[in-house]
C-alpha cells in the first residue's frame, strides 16, 4: 500500500509539472503573438508615435551601454591577458602567437564572450529591469495604459527586448576589443611581438563563416534573454508585491539559460 502511494503521489507530480510546463509554453506563445501582432500594428502607427517608440528604445540602450561597459571592459581585459598567462605558462613550449590569435578567436570571441555578455547583461540591466516591469504591473500601470487604449506590449515590452538586441552587438565589441589588447599586452610582457603583426595573425584567424556564426549567435542570444527576461516580469499578478524578489530570480535564471542554450545549439547545428 505504502508502494503504491509513493507511486502516485509521483505521478501526480509529474501531471502537475507537465500541466504547468505546458501551460507556461502556451503563455509564452501568446506573449510572442502579441509581441509580433504589436509590432505589425506598429508599422501603421503615426509618425509621432514611432518616433516616441524610437525614442524610448534609444533611451533603454543608453541606459544599457551606461551600466554594463565597465564591467566589460574589466572582464575582457582580465580574459585575454589569462589566455597570455595559460599560453605561456601552461603552453609555453608551443611557439610563436598565430596559433594564440587562432584559440582567441576560435574559443574565446566565439564561445566565451557571448557567455561573460550575457552574464554582465543580465546582472547589470536584466535583473533590475525585470524587478521595473514587474512592479509596474503590480501597481497597475499595464491596466492603466490599456484604458488609455495604449498596448503594454509597446510601451514597455517591444523598446526593452529591442534594446537589448540592439545593444547586444556593441557590447559584444566592447569586450572582444578589451580582450584582445589585454591579450596583446600579455603578450609583450613575454615576448617581443609588433602591433601589426599581432593584428594581421588575428585578422589571418578570422575567417568569414566566423563572423557569420557569431552575428547568428548574437541574434539568438539576445531575442532569448530579453523575451524570457521580460515574459517572467509580465506574469505577476496585480497586487503581488510579495512575488516581485522570486519573479526577478526567475526572471534572471532562464534570461540566463535559454539565451545561453540558443547560443550553444547555433554552435553545434551551424558548425
Amino acid at each position: 500500500m505504502g508502494d503504491e502511494t509513493r507511486l502516485g503521489n509521483f505521478l501526480g507530480y509529474m501531471g502537475r509539472g507537465f500541466k504547468n510546463w505546458v501551460f507556461r509554453r502556451m503563455d509564452q506563445g501568446a506573449l510572442s503573438g502579441r509581441l509580433a501582432l504589436v509590432g505589425i500594428l506598429g508599422l501603421m502607427a503615426t509618425p509621432s508615435q514611432r518616433k516616441l517608440i524610437r525614442r524610448l528604445i534609444l533611451l533603454q540602450v543608453l541606459e544599457i551601454f551606461r551600466r554594463s561597459t565597465l564591467l566589460l571592459s574589466i572582464f575582457g581585459l582580465m580574459m585575454g591577458w589569462l589566455w597570455t598567462i595559460i599560453w605561456f605558462g601552461v603552453l609555453e613550449n608551443v611557439p610563436g602567437s598565430t596559433m594564440l590569435s587562432g584559440l582567441l578567436i576560435s574559443v574565446h570571441l566565439q564561445e566565451i564572450t557571448p557567455i561573460l555578455t550575457t552574464m554582465v547583461l543580465i546582472m547589470s540591466y536584466c535583473g533590475p529591469m525585470a524587478m521595473e516591469v514587474s512592479f509596474m504591473k503590480c501597481s497597475g500601470d499595464f491596466k492603466t495604459l490599456t484604458l488609455m487604449g495604449i498596448a503594454p506590449e509597446r510601451a514597455l515590452v517591444q523598446p526593452r527586448i529591442a534594446a537589448i538586441i540592439l545593444a547586444f552587438p556593441g557590447l559584444m565589441l566592447i569586450i572582444n576589443v578589451a580582450s584582445l589588447l589585454g591579450a596583446f599586452w600579455g603578450i609583450t610582457q613575454a615576448i617581443d611581438l609588433p602591433l601589426v603583426e599581432y593584428l594581421s595573425d588575428l585578422f589571418l584567424a578570422l575567417e568569414p563563416y566566423k563572423i557569420v556564426l557569431l552575428l547568428v549567435k548574437i541574434l539568438f542570444t539576445s531575442s532569448m534573454m530579453g523575451f524570457f527576461c521580460l515574459y517572467n516580469a509580465c506574469q505577476i499578478k496585480l497586487g503581488a508585491y510579495d512575488r516581485l524578489a522570486g519573479v526577478t530570480r526567475r526572471s534572471m535564471t532562464e534570461a540566463f539559460f535559454y539565451g545561453t542554450l540558443a547560443g550553444v545549439l547555433v554552435t553545434v547545428f551551424y558548425a
